[in-house]
């Protein structure tokens, strides 16, 4: 737990430098404790999971796709922030089996007053809709409310998360939490189980593609930036700023373009141009960052002296910011 508040501490420092804008909507209405299941669509792989949770006020449990947990190094570091794995039924029979087990530590993390991620679509895809939910999230609302566990006081909140573009820094991102969905709402006997799934479905799809952004397929270049404006906002966009803060604007992305490009390279390579773009280049300037910048205030430090090296400590990551926000 101790690794998950560090976690989450470091990812409010880093998405000021990574996003260009983040908008929190409606956040007042979410309670400030559990028992909550947040329902979300899922366009940008983990990085919805990491943004959400920077957030929240209480911890969270996100559930995650299970192949991500296949090597033991990698499972036990997506344990320690907190992701329990999901398999589909189409993955096999242990994986039936498996989706038990996650039924149970989500009920067990909900039950102790805890907030539960699920992604509804059951899959991740770049784009601006919301894709067919799956049946999971409504399943673990059923057995939440009417199973042993009896958490009538559970609530789901949808989510919509949008974004500006998959590919890296320099975003507008919003996260909008829709109205609450309570046991009541659904008019279906729980009995009768089929009929109850679907019902819940249709009112969590109504809620959700409320606070979703939807830009169809076809859209040109300039439709889509249209859209994006609209939806954001036309105060969206931070303002340039004057002389003095766009020079130190162009200063910060400079000195970052190496580095940056290095991560990119990297990144593009081992994701292959995958919906796990964002989350991996996120993930691997969130802990290698501070330490490329300890190592560059190190170096100064041994030619020019502690004092400066401080200096250079502090500037790096403020440049940075300035380069994302002044452009």
């Amino acid at each position: 737990m101790y690794f998950f508040y560090f976690s989450r501490f470091l990812i409010r420092l880093a998405l000021p430098i990574f996003l260009r804008r983040l908008f929190v909507v409606n956040f007042d209405q979410v309670p400030n404790k559990g028992p909550l299941l947040l329902a979300s669509n899922h366009p940008d792989s983990f990085f919805d999971a990491l943004v959400i949770g920077a957030t929240m006020r209480q911890p969270i449990f996100t559930l995650a796709r299970g192949d991500a947990f296949k090597k033991p190094a990698v499972a036990f570091w997506l344990r320690q922030i907190n992701l329990i794995p999901v398999f589909r039924g189409s993955e096999g029979r242990q994986a039936v089996l498996s989706l038990d087990i996650t039924t149970k530590e989500s009920l067990d993390a909900m039950k102790n007053g805890n907030t539960v991620i699920v992604f509804s679509e059951g899959i991740c895809v770049n784009e601006w809709k919301l894709r067919p939910l799956g049946k999971g999230t409504a399943r673990m609302a059923h057995q939440a409310w009417f199973g042993e566990s009896n958490l009538k006081e559970m609530q789901v909140i949808p989510i919509g998360m949008n974004y500006e573009h998959y590919r890296g820094t320099g975003k507008r991102t919003a996260i909008r939490f829709g109205d609450a969905i309570h046991h009541t709402d659904i008019k279906t006997s729980p009995e009768d189980y089929e009929k109850w799934l679907r019902e819940f479905n249709e009112i969590l799809q109504f809620k959700m593609n409320q606070e979703i952004l939807t830009i169809p397929e076809t859209a040109t270049k300039e439709e889509r930036k249209l859209a994006f404006n609209n939806f954001f906002g036309p105060n969206s966009i931070p303002s340039k700023g004057n002389f003095l803060l766009q020079g130190l604007g162009w200063f910060g992305r400079f000195i970052h373009r190496p580095i940056y490009h290095a991560f990119d390279k990297k990144v593009s390579k081992i994701t292959a141009r995958s919906v796990f773009y964002d989350s991996a280049l996120f993930g691997l300037l969130l802990y290698l960052y501070p330490v490329i910048v300890l190592l560059i205030a190190g170096i100064v430090g041994i030619f020019a002296g502690f004092k400066v090296a401080l200096v250079v400590f502090a500037a790096l990551p403020i440049l940075a910011w300035l380069g994302n926000r002044y452009r």
